[in-house]
């Protein structure tokens, strides 16, 4: 499951949201800035009210302008946060440990050993 990056990503949101909603609607156009998901891909992102609560959120598909989300990622809590909200690819701390993992997984080969019959 590869982590996705992106340079200067960011939106805002089209509709309001409320702290179980797992479905984010951006702004016509804004979903094109973030990066494409395959299957198994995800992104961080980071919600950020005008009063600055912020949540980050892992976005697990997109389509269009509209993400599935897994709410309150890395410490922060869902929240609700109105339309026009930010919502921005940033590095986050789990983002870095996420790629290094990748790069890692990537360099070392594993082929598992059949069972040995006896």
């Amino acid at each position: 499951m590869p982590i996705k990056l992106a340079n200067n990503a960011s939106g805002t949101l089209a509709t309001a949201i409320n702290a179980s909603d797992t479905g984010i609607a951006l702004t016509t156009g804004d979903g094109a800035k973030f990066p494409a998901l395959g299957v198994g891909d995800y992104f961080y992102a980071t919600l950020t009210s005008p009063q600055g609560t912020q949540e980050i959120v892992k976005v697990t598909a997109r389509s269009g302008d509209s993400l599935t989300v897994v709410r309150a990622q890395e410490g922060t809590t869902a929240a609700g946060f109105a339309v026009g909200a930010r919502f921005e690819l940033r590095v986050t701390a789990q983002s870095v440990r996420d790629a290094i993992d990748d790069v890692v997984a990537s360099q070392v080969g594993f082929t598992p050993v059949g069972a040995i019959s006896a």
